[in-house]
Formats: structure tokens, sequence, C-alpha cells
């Protein structure tokens, strides 16, 4: 990089792919955002956004990837839905216009 140089600048934007948005809810646990992450990176995929939100008794996560083929979403799902905190997981596309 040069003198005076961002990284913005540097690296050329590229548009995002069509995305799916993991949404899923459960029991307060400080080990159910690193499990989701784990099984993510078991899928080669790197999130493109991550949102938690903590209610009183339940948290609610939401992280954005890149198009998953449904037999590879189906198994992501299946996997979420035997962690013991989960409450539940849905998969949702996100339209770009």
């Amino acid at each position: 990089m040069l003198p005076g140089q961002t990284r913005a600048q540097r690296a050329p934007k590229t548009a995002r792919p069509n995305l799916v948005r993991l949404h899923v809810s459960g029991d307060i646990c400080p080990n159910l955002l690193p499990r989701l992450l784990g099984l993510v990176a078991q899928f080669d995929e790197i999130p493109y956004g991550i949102a938690l939100t903590r209610h009183r008794a339940s948290l609610k996560l939401s992280i954005d990837l890149g198009r998953l083929e449904d037999s590879r979403a189906e198994i992501l799902l299946n996997k979420v839905a035997v962690i013991p905190t989960v409450r539940g997981a849905r998969l949702v596309a996100l339209r770009r216009d």
C-alpha cells in the first residue's frame, strides 16, 4: 500500500453474491455464537454479516451467508437444530434490488 492510500482505494469493491440469512433463536448461552460460526466454517463459508440481539431470556442471531445449494442448506439447518440451546432456526433468501 502506498503512503496516503487507504484500504478502500487499494481493493476494488466487488458485488456480493445472492445471500441467504440464517435466523437462529436460542437460550442465553455463551457458546451459541461460536458453535454456529463453527458450523458455518465447516461449509467453507465466511459470513458477510452477523447480528446478535440479547433479550431477557433468549438470543436472536442472524448470519448472512453466500447462496447455499438446497442440500447443503438442509444439512446446515439440521446441524443447527441439534444444538441443545437452539429453539428455532430458518434460512431466508435475501432479495437484491
